[in-house]
C-alpha cells in the first residue's frame, strides 16, 4: 500500500501549493490564468533539469503520445476550472471538482479494465462523500444549474481523461520518462497562454511591481507543484487510478486544515471564514474519511 502514502503526501503538497496560490492570486496577480501561465516559466526551469537526469525519452510511441496529452488535458482542465471561477463563487465551483472521481472511475472500467472489489467501491464512496462535505458550504447552491455548472463538467472530464492517459502511460513501467513527458506537455501548455495579450501584460504587471517577493512564492508553489506531480505519478505507477483520483477529497481537507492554522496564527497573512457552526459537520465529514481510508488498508 506505498501507493496510499505516497498520493496522501502528494496531495497535501497540493494544498500547501493551493494555500499559496491563494496568497498570490490575493496579494500579488488576481489573473488566474496569467498566475497559470507564469508557472510554466519556472516548468522550463524544472524541465531542464529533468531533461538532463532522464534524456530523451526512449519509451515507446504511444505511451509517450499519451503522457504528452495528458499533461495538455491538466492544464486545459484548469482553464475551464478558472472560467467557472469567473462566473460564480468559488464556494460553488470547488465541490464540482469531486465529480473527477466519477468520471475517472467510469473512464478506467472503460478503457483500463479497471474494476475494483465491493469493498474497495466502499471505500472510494466513503472518501468522496467526505471530501466533497467538507469543500462545500451549500450543496443544493451547488449544482444549481448554471453556465459555471457546464464548464466545471468539462473540467473535471477533462481532468479525468488526463488521469485515465496516465495510468496508461505508466504501463512502460519506466516512472521519470514518463512524468518528464507528462510534465513537458504541461509546462508546454502553461506557456502557450502568454500567446493573449491580456495575460503577458498581467503577468509582466506582477512580475515588474512585485519582483523578488513575487518571484519567490511563485517559484515556492511551482516546486511544491512539482513534487507533489512527482509523488502522484508514482502513486497513479502503483495503484488503481479509481481509488487515486478519489483522494483529492483529501486535498480538501488539507486545505480547510492549513486556511483554519493560518486564519488564526496569521491573519494578514490570509483570513478565511472560520464558523463554529459547521464543525460538527466537517468533523462527520473528516470521520468519513477516515473510514474509508482503514477501508482501503484492511
Amino acid at each position: 500500500m506505498l501507493w496510499v502514502l505516497l498520493a496522501l503526501i502528494s496531495f497535501f503538497m497540493f494544498a500547501v501549493s493551493n494555500i499559496i496560490d491563494k496568497i498570490l492570486i490575493t496579494k500579488f496577480l488576481r489573473s488566474s490564468l496569467a498566475l497559470t501561465a507564469s508557472f510554466g516559466l519556472f516548468g522550463i526551469v524544472f524541465s531542464i533539469i529533468l531533461f538532463i537526469s532522464v534524456g530523451i525519452p526512449s519509451i515507446p510511441f504511444v505511451y509517450l503520445i499519451a503522457a504528452l496529452l495528458s499533461g495538455f488535458f491538466l492544464v486545459s482542465s484548469i482553464i475551464f476550472y478558472v472560467k467557472s471561477l469567473s462566473m460564480e463563487e468559488a464556494s460553488r465551483v470547488i465541490p464540482l471538482w469531486h465529480l473527477t472521481a466519477l468520471f475517472t472511475l467510469i473512464l478506467a472500467v472503460i478503457f483500463l479494465d479497471e474494476v475494483l472489489t465491493p469493498l474497495k467501491y466502499a471505500a472510494f464512496a466513503s472518501i468522496l462523500v467526505g471530501g466533497f462535505i467538507i469543500s462545500a458550504k451549500h450543496v443544493r447552491k451547488t449544482f444549481r444549474l448554471s453556465p459555471a455548472l457546464a464548464f466545471m463538467l468539462l473540467s473535471s472530464f477533462l481532468l479525468a481523461i488526463s488521469d485515465i492517459l496516465l495510468k496508461f502511460a505508466h504501463n512502460a513501467g519506466m516512472l521519470w520518462q514518463i512524468f518528464f513527458a507528462f510534465y513537458l506537455g504541461a509546462n508546454l501548455s502553461q506557456l502557450s497562454l502568454f500567446i493573449l495579450p491580456s495575460i503577458r501584460k498581467n503577468a509582466l504587471k506582477a512580475f515588474s511591481k512585485h519582483r523578488h517577493n513575487f518571484v519567490v512564492i511563485l517559484f515556492l508553489s511551482a516546486a511544491f507543484g512539482f513534487f507533489a506531480q512527482l509523488l502522484l505519478n508514482n502513486a497513479i505507477l502503483l495503484g488503481p487510478i479509481t481509488l487515486i483520483a478519489s483522494f483529492v477529497s483529501f486535498q480538501s481537507l488539507f486545505v480547510l486544515m492549513l486556511a483554519t492554522f493560518l486564519s488564526i496564527k496569521f491573519p494578514l497573512l490570509l483570513k478565511e471564514a472560520i464558523s463554529f457552526k459547521t464543525i460538527r459537520v466537517k468533523l462527520a465529514a473528516i470521520a468519513l474519511m477516515a473510514f474509508g481510508l482503514l477501508l482501503l488498508l484492511v
